[in-house]
């Protein structure tokens, strides 16, 4: 247990010194970086409302042929055949 708690606070405490380490971003720059991942966001949700839109779609479809097609005759495995006079 003593090891595991060495561990994570070494971690952390490198993990702390790297982003310390970084340079201090301008709100410019940050709402730039903030823009272009909303814009890559936006591509993938139009791409996700496409294929759920076509999802949509394909069962509206496959409903509209279910209901157009003939009934299904049933036959009992059990039951006599029908007696043809």
């Amino acid at each position: 247990m003593r090891v595991s708690a060495l561990l994570i606070n070494g971690c952390h405490k490198r993990m702390m010194k790297r982003l310390s380490s970084r340079k201090s971003f301008s709100m410019k720059e940050m709402l730039q970086r903030i823009d272009r991942v909303a814009g890559d966001l936006n591509v993938l949700l139009v791409v996700i409302a496409i294929g759920l839109a076509t999802l949509d779609l394909t069962f509206l479809v496959t409903q509209n042929v279910v209901n157009h097609l003939p009934p299904i005759t049933r036959i009992a495995p059990d039951a006599a055949p029908p007696a043809s006079k």
